[in-house]
């Protein structure tokens, strides 16, 4: 990203942490697609990676005016959406473990075929 671009972001993450709607809406659909790509892959469906991904979102939106600039805005987005997404790991196979059983049902079977790959 180049310097125009890097101040032309910061100006909007500027106006949205004062309310302006719309720089918002640009801010969070400039990551929109990098937080869900990152949730597919470590996620593995669809379903688990668009609920992991409006979490995020919700968590950037809301923690926005946290932002200090140390970083690029994507590599602060990419650290909460990583944060984020361990946790989420860490909840869905502390409720339902993977076991041999388990993952010899058809619909466990089912589940991994809807996955691309």
């Amino acid at each position: 990203m180049n310097t125009k671009e890097s101040q032309a972001r910061s100006t909007l993450i500027g106006q949205a942490t004062v309310g302006d709607r719309a720089a918002l809406e640009t801010v969070l659909a400039s990551v929109q697609d990098l937080v869900f790509n990152l949730s597919l892959r470590m996620l593995g469906t669809f379903h688990d990676a668009e609920d992991a991904s409006q979490d995020i979102l919700l968590k950037i939106m809301t923690h926005l005016s946290s932002f200090k600039g140390d970083s690029s805005f994507t590599t602060w987005v990419f650290r909460i959406a990583l944060n984020h997404l361990k946790d989420y790991k860490k909840h869905m196979f502390a409720q339902f473990p993977l076991s041999f059983e388990f993952l010899g049902t058809t619909s466990a079977m089912e589940k991994f075929r809807m996955c691309p790959t």
